[in-house]
């Protein structure tokens, strides 16, 4: 079985879904649908071989929970710089807006 298939194969599964939602704790709706794209776009470009041998020991599972943790934790990641910073900055401008009474 190639990367490709193997990637069709945990989308089928919804993998990266169900390991998105474990660690956010959150339903699959704005950042964190970004964040699911965003792993199985890491998949796609990572290495054939890797992604192979992963998948073929059994690892493939555990392998994704670290590209997640990663993504969603870490204030470096192309996650966070490209759409959790923006959704945290909205979010804070709401809130605030709220309390000073605007709508």
């Amino acid at each position: 079985m190639g990367k490709n298939e193997i990637i069709g194969e945990l989308a089928r599964q919804r993998v990266v879904e169900e390991i998105v939602q474990s660690i956010t704790h959150r339903p699959l709706d704005g950042d964190i649908l970004d964040l699911v794209q965003m792993v199985y776009l890491i998949l796609l470009e990572y290495d054939e071989d890797k992604i192979i041998d992963l998948y073929e020991n059994g690892e493939i599972r555990y392998f994704i929970v670290r590209v997640v943790l990663n993504q969603y934790r870490s204030e470096t990641s192309p996650f966070y710089r490209t759409f959790r910073r923006q959704y945290a900055r909205n979010e804070r401008i709401g809130r605030r807006d709220f309390a000073e009474g605007k709508e």
